[in-house]
């Protein structure tokens, strides 16, 4: 148990507990769901939160205007130990720590570590308020939004430059589009692309069920695809191709320039949008959306040249090989970089961290180069390759998608078990939460009723977040390294406490 004892301020005397049986966390500020109200000004509304987590406890500065202080240092987070000195802003309000075995041990405290002014009245007002922090904090503290988990609004410069820069390069393909082929044959081109791509795109979001990607970042992802990654690939290749053969063009530079200019999307992704890039399986679900938007706009130049030159003849041939036979091949490549990025993004081998993605990029290139150079060959080989190596490696990545699915459930079931033992989440929740098919059915329960609805998919959404982050505290405690999820862990807690109400 954690003893806070406050030195000076208004409060001068009283004492503070944190009991893990009772609470993992609570507030420190001058708001009304703080455990204890400051009135100085030094102190934020939402200062700073105490937590426990793994039998450690934690100091965690809330975005303080005057910031937090840990023995004279500003800390964001920090373990705390008996001894340290909390201030919440300069010259503010001073919390020393004591860190007990239990609260019995509290009792027997000599007079010097306990405060003539906090009675036993005083003590029980304060662990009853302890233990209703949870409660009050849940339905005013509003920390987090699982909706902007992507970073601040308004968005960082670098993410509106490149959400700019997407625009940009889309509307040139676009023009280029119809000028090649006119604005019907682009309009029918575009439509017998795009539509089957909004098919598989929901082929993705049903697999990424449990930590549903934001929005906005999966729509960065394929408009990256479609716009960046297609210009700048059609540039290079028609260059190569200018100054060598279309073999050539097929097995070196295709797999080179596509799949780096794919791949970059994917990186940028995994770097800029942490908080979004969780695991391998979102490293798998944003190279893939990267791929489908790449692979649509490719799709919309073959369907127009092939009605240009064959009528809807041709068209629904080339539609049957690529849309329907090989909609998985730029997906498949892609994805091996996403791989390479995930693993990056859950390993703390710092070899592992940077040579993974550069492994998934040389898979995705030698994929891509074989699937070229057997399109190159006669029709039979072709499709001797295609039954005997493309068709078995697609399957092979739908088991190891299935497989990374039933892991992150596991991952989740073991993370959470811990909420479920002291009562924030019901178990027979967690076992809806794990299911695929059960939470889906459980949120689609609801429809017609707008407010439940938005709940339930708030809560699943919540939930497994939260589970995420136990997990990423916990490797990264492993590890002796640090994590950004430990600190949105409390705020989670309150948001899937207040959403339990409402379900």
């Amino acid at each position: 148990m954690l003893r806070l004892i406050l030195q000076n301020s208004t409060h001068s005397g009283q004492q503070l507990y944190l009991d893990p049986q009772k609470t993992n966390w609570f507030l420190l500020g001058r708001g009304e769901e703080s455990v204890l109200r400051f009135v100085e000004t030094s102190v934020s509304t939402r200062h700073a939160i105490i937590s426990t987590e793994g039998g450690d406890f934690f100091l965690l500065d809330q975005d303080s205007t005057n910031g937090t202080f840990l023995n004279g240092a500003r800390v964001t987070t920090a373990r705390l130990k008996t001894g340290d000195v909390i201030e919440l802003g300069h010259f503010g309000p001073r919390l020393q720590v004591i860190i007990e075995e239990s609260l019995a041990q509290a009792d027997h405290l000599s007079g010097a570590e306990t405060s003539p002014q906090f009675d036993d009245t005083a003590r029980a007002r304060a662990a009853q308020t302890v233990q209703w922090t949870l409660r009050d904090a849940a339905q005013t503290l509003g920390m987090y939004n699982p909706h902007h988990d992507s970073g601040e609004i308004p968005p960082p410069i670098g993410v509106a430059g490149l959400a700019m820069l997407c625009a940009v390069l889309g509307v040139i393909v676009l023009a280029l589009t119809v000028l090649n082929f006119g604005l019907s044959v682009s309009i029918i081109a575009g439509l017998t692309a795009f539509i089957p791509a909004a098919i598989y795109l929901g082929i993705f979001l049903w697999l990424d069920r449990y930590d549903p990607e934001p929005f906005r970042t999966l729509a960065f992802a394929f408009a990256w695809g479609a716009s960046v990654a297609i210009l700048i690939s059609g540039v290079f290749n028609e260059i190569f191709k200018h100054n060598f053969d279309d073999f050539l063009t097929g097995v070196v530079s295709a797999p080179l320039i596509e799949e780096g200019s794919k791949g970059a999307g994917v990186l940028l992704i995994a770097l800029m949008f942490k908080r979004d890039f969780d695991s391998v399986l979102d490293g798998i679900v944003y190279a893939g959306v990267v791929a489908l938007g790449f692979a649509t706009m490719e799709n919309v130049s073959y369907y127009g040249d092939s009605l240009m030159k064959g009528g809807a003849g041709d068209l629904a041939g080339t539609f049957i090989v690529r849309g329907i036979l090989s909609p998985f091949s730029h997906v498949l490549f892609t994805c091996m970089t996403g791989i390479g990025c995930g693993i990056a993004r859950e390993t703390y081998n710092q070899n592992l961290k940077f040579a993974a993605p550069l492994i998934g990029y040389a898979a995705a290139m030698f994929l891509h180069a074989l699937w070229n150079m057997l399109a190159s060959f006669s029709v039979g080989l072709f499709w001797m390759g295609y039954l005997l190596l493309e068709v078995p490696l697609f399957i092979a990545f739908i088991c190891l998608i299935v497989y990374l699915i039933r892991r992150e459930a596991r991952i989740l079931r073991q993370t959470l078990s811990a909420e479920v033992e002291k009562g924030l989440i019901a178990p027979e929740r967690l076992d809806v939460v794990i299911s695929l098919f059960r939470r889906s059915a459980w949120v689609l329960s609801a429809f017609g009723n707008r407010q439940l609805f938005n709940a339930r998919r708030q809560y699943l959404r919540s939930v497994a977040k939260l589970g995420l982050c136990h997990w990423h505290n916990s490797r990264a405690i492993e590890a002796k390294g640090d994590t950004g999820s430990f600190s949105v862990i409390p705020q989670l807690r309150a948001e899937v406490f207040k959403l339990g109400q409402e379900i």
